[in-house]
Formats: C-alpha cells, sequence, structure tokens
C-alpha cells in the first residue's frame, strides 16, 4: 500500500521524498538550459558593429537622387551619406526638389564601419545652401559576378540588429518594398568585406525587384560603378540568382573598402 506520507497536496507542505527529488532536478534542469543557451548564441553569425544616433544631427552636402537620395562632401572627409525616411520608406519624395543642389538637413544618424546613413523625419526640412555646384559622376569600373547577401541597408547600417540573415528577411523586404537602398555584402577571396549599392542596369531602384531575393544566398552579375565614395553595381538583366549549399555573408564591422577595389 502506497506511503500516504508521500501524497502530494499543493496546499500542503511537499513530502520529503518528491522535494528531495526537485532540489536536486531544478539546478540541473537549471543548468542545463543555461549551457543550450550559451551553445546556441556561440553559433550565431556576428551582426557586427552598427551605430545609431537618435538625436538631430545636421549635415551640409551635395545631393544626388538618381536612384537613391546622396548627400556628397559631407563633414571634413567629403564623405558620402545615404538617406531614407524613418519609416520603411525612401527620402526620394523629400529629396527630388532638391537635387544637384548643396542643402541642409537634419535627421538621426545610423553607420557600419565607413558607411554612413542620416534619417530623416517624415516632412523633414531641406534648405538649399548657396555653393558652386559640383560634379559626382557615376565611374564605371567593370563587369563583376559575385556571391552574398542582398539586404536593406538601413536596417544593416544600424536601424535593427540583426540587420540581415534569415531572421531579419520579413523586415528586410519591407523595407526594399517602401523603396530603401538595397545593397549586396560578400567577400573577396582575401576574405575583404565589401558592400556594394544596388541598381538596375538603366540606372533605376532595383529595391522592389530586389524585394523577394533578401536574406538568401544569391550569384549576381553586373558593371561595378563608383559615385563618392560609394561603390554600386548595375545589374544585368535576369542577373540574379539563387544558390543553395552556400553560407551567408560573414557580416563584418565594415563593408566599404573604396581604396580596396578588388574588382577592377
Amino acid at each position: 500500500m502506497r506511503n500516504p506520507k508521500e501524497f502530494y497536496v499543493g496546499y500542503l507542505s511537499a513530502p520529503e521524498k518528491i522535494a528531495g527529488l526537485y532540489k536536486l532536478l531544478i539546478p540541473i534542469l537549471g543548468i542545463a538550459a543555461l549551457l543550450l543557451g550559451v551553445s546556441l548564441a556561440s553559433k550565431q553569425q556576428n551582426p557586427g558593429a552598427t551605430e545609431a544616433v537618435f538625436s538631430n544631427v545636421e549635415v551640409t552636402g551635395y545631393l544626388t537622387v538618381d536612384p537613391y537620395p546622396v548627400l556628397h562632401g559631407v563633414g571634413e572627409d567629403n564623405r558620402s551619406v545615404l538617406l531614407v525616411e524613418q519609416t520603411k520608406h525612401s527620402a526620394n519624395g523629400l529629396a527630388e526638389p532638391f537635387a544637384n543642389q548643396w542643402v541642409s538637413m537634419s535627421g538621426f544618424t545610423l553607420q557600419r564601419g565607413d558607411w554612413h546613413m542620416l534619417q530623416l523625419k517624415a516632412g523633414a526640412e531641406i534648405t538649399p545652401v548657396k555653393q558652386s555646384r559640383i560634379s559626382v559622376p557615376l565611374q564605371e569600373i567593370g563587369e563583376v559576378t559575385l556571391q552574398g547577401e542582398i539586404i536593406d541597408s538601413k536596417c544593416f547600417l544600424g536601424a535593427m540588429k540583426p540587420g540581415g540573415g534569415k531572421v531579419h528577411r520579413a523586415c528586410a523586404s519591407l523595407c526594399l518594398l517602401g523603396g530603401i537602398p538595397p545593397m549586396l555584402v560578400t567577400k573577396d577571396g582575401a576574405g575583404n568585406r565589401f558592400g556594394y549599392v544596388l541598381m538596375n542596369a538603366d540606372g533605376s531602384s532595383a529595391a522592389v525587384d530586389l524585394s523577394r531575393l533578401v536574406a538568401i544566398p544569391v550569384e549576381l552579375t553586373g558593371t561595378l560603378v563608383k559615385r563618392g565614395d560609394l561603390q554600386y553595381i548595375k545589374l544585368a538583366d535576369d542577373a540574379v540568382q539563387k544558390l543553395s549549399g552556400v553560407k551567408l555573408a560573414d557580416y563584418g564591422d565594415s563593408v566599404l573598402e573604396p581604396a580596396a577595389l578588388a574588382y577592377q
């Protein structure tokens, strides 16, 4: 016959035998859960170091909008800064009336390595600045075929973390549907990391066309061009192919290396 002292009643103290079992079992389960968490975390890709500054920063630069809004000649190092709205939308609507002019504006900054981006509030004020017009032409470098991952530049440069990979795919797709500039993140044979803004062969935005191809391994072909200190790829027709069995891009702290155009 069962010992009545071992019968568990919720509002009474647990029997000594049952209490002893759980005193042993709970620490074991806790340690096992901790070890499992550490193991899973160690296998995750490093999303890289990004920086988001959520306080207004005023910048001045020369504005181009074809196909994505960019401020050139910003700061003492004359960097090129991508422009987007704070929501999942491009800044084309705000920027187009001021194309090919020196302007001043303010917004929140995102940065990843040598990449810089400015987030503008809806209806942000853009003020023309009197300076001499400059030329920022596209400089064609040559044909390339690259493998990597297509991401949305806004989240990847610091709006989200992680800003790439399968866990971010739905968000990245929505950003590209809103016109956020798409980028390819890849590595060369020596392990150097590179990032390229992607556009169509006719120079138009490729954001919507590429929205279904984010966060998966791809191979693409196109023409490598440079504008300011940004590198672009003009995609050939039907140039993007899905790959299988290929590891996604290894994200680094810097994906812009304008002095090391490995594909000339």
